[in-house]
């Protein structure tokens, strides 16, 4: 059941993922309370769930700023995804058949929609996906430190789709070919696929972010 917190930490995310928030701007509570129209108490609440995400960030004597976006963390980021996915698809594997694929397979047309253009919409969706990968595999902690990773990476993907005004960096595949991979039965090549993904839009932030 959705909660007022869980309301504030969307319309947090939501406004800083579009850019409403800047990186390094400060949330200073009382302002915040009157713009979202709630009381100090949940708003402290979702401010602590923003920085558990790495949306926010604490400063003693300074308070709250949404988070800087940093080079070294996107590239961070991008190796544990690499390393976490891959395993779920590893643990997957065995349990693929043509039902699940064909679930994944329409979830990845909603990501690649142009509905996919909006970091939250991209978020749930991906967030899904992988609940949906490792749904006959009783991988609980897994799935959470998956997600737990993607929220920081959607902040990344927000930024990069809107400096490209929704184009895929240079040498990004589309995430169909994750499916091609699967129907062959190959996750080496899935990985592959999934590496390269990554690696573009670490490419492209580097070259266009500034610590």
């Amino acid at each position: 059941m959705s909660t007022l917190v869980d309301k504030i930490v969307q319309e947090i995310r939501d406004d800083i993922f579009r850019g409403g928030l800047a990186p390094g701007e400060p949330l200073k509570q009382v302002e915040l309370a009157n713009r979202y129209g709630v009381s100090p108490i949940p708003l402290r609440e979702a401010l602590q769930r923003l920085q558990v995400e790495g949306l926010v960030e604490y400063f003693a004597y300074r308070g709250a700023i949404v988070a800087r976006m940093r080079k070294g963390e996107a590239a961070d980021i991008a190796d544990i995804r690499n390393a976490l996915e891959a395993l779920a698809f590893q643990i997957a594997m065995p349990t693929m058949d043509e039902a699940l694929i064909s679930s994944l397979e329409a979830i990845t047309n909603e990501l690649e929609s142009p509905r996919g253009l909006d970091a939250s919409f991209f978020m749930e969706r991906l967030h899904h996906y992988y609940a949906v990968l490792l749904s006959k595999s009783n991988r609980p902690l897994l799935l959470d430190m998956i997600q737990t990773n993607l929220k920081r990476a959607t902040r990344y993907y927000a930024e990069v789709v809107r400096i490209t005004n929704g184009q895929r960096p240079a040498d990004a595949p589309s995430r169909h070919t994750y499916i091609a991979a699967l129907r062959a039965g190959d996750v080496g090549l899935l990985e592959q696929h999934m590496q390269r993904l990554h690696a573009a839009y670490v490419s492209f932030i580097e070259a266009n972010f500034e610590d």
